[in-house]
């Protein structure tokens, strides 16, 4: 069978690489850490006599470790290769979770936490992002969206499996449940299918036939190299400053709706809304980026987010509130798969999980002080209204910011994998 037959054949096993990384980012920190906690916190409470800002301090607690340690996860996946960093830390998580029920007091608890962010760091996006930037070039994009979106389907399900579990066994069998899944179903999958590079199976990226004396080739910048680079720093301050718009109104999306008159129920199908629209709108960004330059897909969905941020600032009736919510949603999908994509484009692979790592500790501290700094300026003047209104303009400047960066050039898409 001649090349050109077998390339136009469904890349199969690459996808099965995609699916395995969307069901294990759905099992991940963020979706089995913080998914969950709003059905065990009320049993926790309950048989604890633990405050509810105690038990959510927890979590706090968590992303900032998870900040705090991303660097490190990122240097040693590109030191010792993803599945020498991931493996392990879907092992450490599962036993994390496995020990939970063991719980005695509140130092207990927040050492579960912050074991979570620390010890089993390496079992966020990291790992995936680069094991997929090696097994694709021309549809990196739809397979960085496709596996992002896993996050959202986390907190699809984890929130129906906890409360089936919760109500079975308690909110110890909850934790033992997910620590099974972790356990007997993610490192399974990813030990047997997950293969660093396509070169491991004999394929090529995107499901070529690698030529006998071809050698998989990882260009691009180092670490100390990106940091030099104006597009670093651009990208950065767009990514930080839309992950604090955005995962700061998260939360507070309902109570906002609410403090314009409307009821709990419409509110919170409009939150629902919401995720499903970020749901969509990675899957939708991963299609657009193999198709045309992402930063014009990036001035698109910053635009979205400017105008949906605006539109709560008014006094608009509730479809268009349901409008603003899609909007917003939508847009949500760039905040991690479109910075991966755009750092294996702009940085090459060489070093892209010390690369991403950074920038990504830099959204996950964003995210994490976010939802705070809201609820203060809630409580200190009664309104979101101030701090919608100095968000629409980090989209803006975002927006902004995006025509700063330079073309692709020599690693535009489809550009041989030793040019990026």
């Amino acid at each position: 069978m001649t090349a050109d037959a077998l390339s136009s054949r469904p890349f199969v096993r690459g996808w099965l690489v995609v699916g395995v990384a969307l069901f294990g980012i759905s099992t991940g920190p963020a979706a089995f850490g913080l998914a969950s906690m709003g059905l065990v916190s009320s049993p926790l409470a309950a048989e604890f006599g633990w405050s509810m800002s105690q038990i959510s301090g927890a979590v706090s607690l968590m992303m900032l470790a998870t900040a705090a340690c991303m660097p490190i996860a990122g240097k040693m996946v590109d030191k010792w290769g993803p599945r020498r960093v991931l493996l392990p830390s879907i092992l450490v998580l599962a036993a994390t979770f496995l020990l939970a029920p063991f719980i005695r007091n509140y130092a207990q608890f927040l050492a579960f936490y912050i074991a979570i962010g620390t010890v089993a760091v390496g079992t966020n996006s990291v790992a995936y992002m680069r094991i997929l930037s090696s097994w694709f070039d021309r549809r990196r994009g739809l397979a960085i969206g496709v596996a992002g979106s896993g996050t959202g389907l986390g907190f699809a399900y984890v929130p129906l499996l906890s409360a089936a579990l919760v109500a079975q066994f308690g909110w110890r069998g909850c934790y033992i449940g997910l620590g099974c899944i972790l356990l007997f179903v993610t490192l399974p999958l990813v030990f047997f299918i997950m293969k660093e590079t396509p070169q491991d199976v004999g394929l090529a990226v995107d499901g070529g036939i690698p030529s006998e004396t071809a050698q998989p080739a990882l260009g691009g910048s180092s670490l100390s190299e990106a940091l030099r680079s104006r597009d670093f720093w651009v990208l950065l301050a767009v990514f930080v400053g839309l992950a604090f718009a955005l995962y700061g109104l998260m939360p507070h999306l309902v109570p906002l709706l609410a403090s314009r008159g409307m009821g709990e129920a419409a509110a919170a199908s409009i939150a629902s809304l919401f995720g499903l629209a970020a749901f969509g709108g990675r899957l939708l960004i991963g299609f657009l980026l193999d198709k045309f330059d992402a930063r014009r897909i990036a001035l698109i969905f910053f635009s979205l987010s400017a105008i949906g941020l605006f539109a709560l600032t008014l006094s608009l009736p509730y479809w268009a509130f349901v409008v603003a919510a899609i909007l917003l949603g939508g847009s949500l999908g760039a905040e991690v798969d479109m910075l991966a994509y755009l750092i294996s484009r702009y940085f090459g692979l060489k070093a892209f999980s010390q690369i991403f790592s950074v920038m990504f500790s830099a959204v996950l501290m964003a995210m994490g002080t976010a939802p705070l700094i809201f609820g203060i300026v809630f409580d200190r003047t009664g309104s979101y209204s101030s701090i919608l209104a100095l968000c629409a303009p980090i989209c803006l400047v975002a927006i902004g910011l995006v025509l700063l960066l330079r073309p692709y050039g020599a690693k535009a898409r489809g550009a041989a994998l030793s040019s990026t």
